[in-house]
C-alpha cells in the first residue's frame, strides 16, 4: 500500500504509525483551539498558565531561566517575557541567586497556586464533558498509552532522526 503522506510503499505497521502521529497533530491543533476558547475569559494566556502549571509539581523549588527555557522548550525571550508578566501580576517572585548575581531564582507565589486552581477549576468542566461517554477502562488505557509515549519523548527530546542521519 502506498502512504499518501509519504509517497512511500509501506507495511501495516508504518502505515499505522503514521495515522497515529496525524492523529496526535490532529488532536494537538483541536486541544489548541479549544483552550484559546476557555482562556478566552482568563486574565493570563494558556502559555503563562503552562509556565505556572509546571511550578506547581515543585512548588517549593526555584528555578532559573534557562531551565524553564529548557524544560518548557521555549527560547529564553520568550520565557523571559512570560515570567516577567507572572511575576507583575504576582503569581511568581524572583530573586537575585546568592552564587552567582547574573542569575535569577524564581518561585510560584501563593498568589500563583491559588491562580492555577482558579483556573483548573473553571477548565473542569469542559474536561468533564470531553470524557464523559468514556468508560473507566478506556480512560485508564488511554492515560497509560499517553504517559507511554510522554515518557518516550521526554527521554528523547534532544534526538530526532532524519533520512539524513546513518
Amino acid at each position: 500500500m502506498q502512504d499518501v503522506f509519504t509517497g512511500v510503499i509501506m507495511n501495516k505497521r508504518k502505515s499505522e504509525e503514521i495515522r497515529v502521529t496525524i492523529q496526535l497533530s490532529i488532536i494537538r491543533q483541536l486541544l489548541a483551539t479549544r483552550e484559546q476558547k476557555l482562556f478566552r475569559n482568563q486574565n493570563i494566556t494558556s502559555s503563562q498558565f503552562a509556565v505556572l502549571h509546571h511550578f506547581i509539581n515543585r512548588p517549593d523549588r526555584a528555578w532559573t531561566v534557562t531551565e524553564l527555557a529548557n524544560v518548557m522548550e521555549m527560547n529564553q525571550p520568550g520565557i523571559t517575557k512570560i515570567l516577567s508578566v507572572m511575576e507583575t501580576k504576582g503569581f511568581l517572585l524572583s530573586e537575585k541567586d546568592s552564587t552567582d548575581t547574573r542569575k535569577k531564582n524564581i518561585r510560584i507565589t501563593e498568589a500563583g497556586i491559588n491562580q492555577v486552581k482558579v483556573i483548573g477549576q473553571s477548565m473542569m468542566p469542559d474536561i468533564t464533558y470531553r470524557f464523559a461517554s468514556w468508560d473507566d477502562e478506556e480512560l485508564a488505557g488511554l492515560l497509560k498509552l499517553n504517559q507511554k509515549l510522554l515518557s518516550w519523548l521526554d527521554e528523547h527530546r534532544d534526538v530526532v532522526k532524519t533520512d539524513n542521519e546513518k
